[in-house]
């Protein structure tokens, strides 16, 4: 590259700035585009993989349920039927 002034006095230093300038832009793009290449890949592999333990969990069967349901403790029942039952002027303030 001459200038105004005569010859570069550093041309290889010219020409890796004017490579800088030329393609770094480019490899920039290259490089951001490359970056969320990955980056979209890894989230779709992560959904893909959730995805994948929401179909294991609802495919597996469900285990039985303790006995907790309502009625099948008969005291219990009992206690409540008995308290629901009550005299109601038993419970009034004075």
């Amino acid at each position: 590259m001459h200038s105004a002034a005569g010859p570069s006095p550093h041309p290889v230093a010219d020409w890796l700035l004017d490579m800088a300038l030329i393609v770094g832009p480019y490899l920039a793009i290259c490089l951001l585009a490359y970056l969320l290449r990955e980056i979209y890949r890894g989230i779709r592999d992560l959904l893909h993989r959730a995805g994948q333990q929401v179909d294991d969990a609802l495919t597996q069967p469900v285990p039985a349920a303790a006995d907790n349901q309502p009625g099948t403790d008969q005291h219990a029942l009992d206690t409540i039927t008995a308290a629901w039952n009550a005299d109601l002027n038993s419970r009034k303030e004075n």
